[in-house]
């Protein structure tokens, strides 16, 4: 090991996941010192669908300040993603998939893909804070169900507000189908005018006005010793555990709206689903088999009772379990960060 590489193994590594799903941003931020984590904190920001509200702009350029070995992790919402069920690239032109419009990347024996343009528009969206990890959403699916995969074919399904991630998979690693839907465009939520309005105030924000209120926030850190990096990581993990989440409390109202909404999102997803399902029996380019059951992952807790629509409608049993989607976001950054650590790429 020389010299370089020598130090940085003693400095800290701090990974950042961040999910924008619907109304709402979450954040893991894991500290790794030595390949091992040291501090985990979560964080919730209000925002508008799609956006990176600039509470959590603040609060990221704040840790990065603290440390410069900071790296974002974030999803792809591209419409135009998937998974192939080859090792060839050749045969991507086989699903109407043209090798120089998207990045690809292998795992095991089957491709997930992204378009070009889906991969320019999740970094536009990160345009204040930078994002050095674009995940695909099948990958993040993939690392759920890969250490619990059954012998039988299931249906396995990513619920998130804002879109849909479905994969049928036999057994532990035999991917045959894969398909994504964005919901968020058929939900109309009641405050859109509110909405609205707050994206013309922040319209209304010039670069400078953002540059200013990042710097005021680095200025308020100013007495921090980088010098000592013990004493920096303690200060860093003490300075999350007492940042304050953004208040997410919702009102009565607020909460019979939202879950009025869940029932459209799920009524529209079960169309999805449906469809998807029918088109994996009936496109010979798939290995169809039986789908034996569902499995839904469900981060954000859409009520139970709602979610059995989709057992209605497929007539498949539904097997829903939790799951942490910015948790996973920092775990799969941090292992693309020791993928190119390892061919000096980072």
């Amino acid at each position: 090991m020389n010299l370089k590489k020598a130090i940085r193994y003693l400095l800290a590594t701090v990974v950042i996941g961040v999910e924008i799903d619907n109304r709402f941003c979450y954040i893991t931020t894991k500290i790794y010192k030595r390949a091992k984590v040291i501090e985990t904190q979560t964080k919730t920001f209000k925002t508008n669908p799609g956006e990176l509200p600039m509470s959590a702009v603040k609060y990221i350029n704040s840790i990065r300040f603290k440390k410069p070995f900071t790296y974002i992790s974030s999803l792809s919402t591209s419409i135009i993603q998937g998974v192939m069920d080859t090792t060839n690239e050749d045969d991507f032109i086989k699903y109407g998939v043209n090798v120089s419009d998207i990045e690809s990347k292998r795992i095991d024996d089957w491709f997930v893909y992204c378009s070009k343009e889906g991969i320019a528009e999740t970094k536009k969206q990160f345009l204040k804070v930078g994002v050095d990890f674009v995940i695909s959403p099948f990958a993040l699916l993939y690392s759920l169900i890969k250490n619990t995969a059954e012998d039988t074919c299931n249906l396995y399904i990513l619920f998130q507000k804002s879109n849909i991630t479905m994969m049928v998979v036999k057994g532990k690693n035999e991917i045959l189908f894969g398909a994504y839907y964005i919901l968020e465009s058929k939900i109309n939520l009641r405050d859109n005018t509110a909405k609205k309005h707050l994206s013309e105030d922040l319209d209304g924000i010039d670069e400078s006005d953002v540059t200013n209120d990042i710097n005021h926030e680095l200025y308020n850190l100013r007495d921090l010793d980088l010098a000592d990096e013990s004493d920096s990581d303690e200060e860093l993990i003490e300075f999350l555990k007492d940042e304050s989440d953004d208040s997410i409390e919702e009102s009565i109202n607020d909460n019979h709206q939202e879950s009025f909404d869940d029932f459209s999102r799920v009524s529209y997803a079960a169309k999805f689903i449906q469809s998807a399902v029918s088109e994996f029996y009936n496109n010979k380019i798939y290995k169809s088999d039986f789908i034996t059951q569902i499995i839904l992952f469900n981060p954000h807790e859409i009520d139970k009772e709602v979610l059995k629509h989709i057992a209605n409608v497929t007539m498949l049993d539904l097997d829903v379990r939790a799951c942490n989607v910015s948790d996973i976001l920092s775990n799969l950054g941090y292992e693309s960060y020791k993928f190119f650590e390892e061919k000096e790429m980072i």
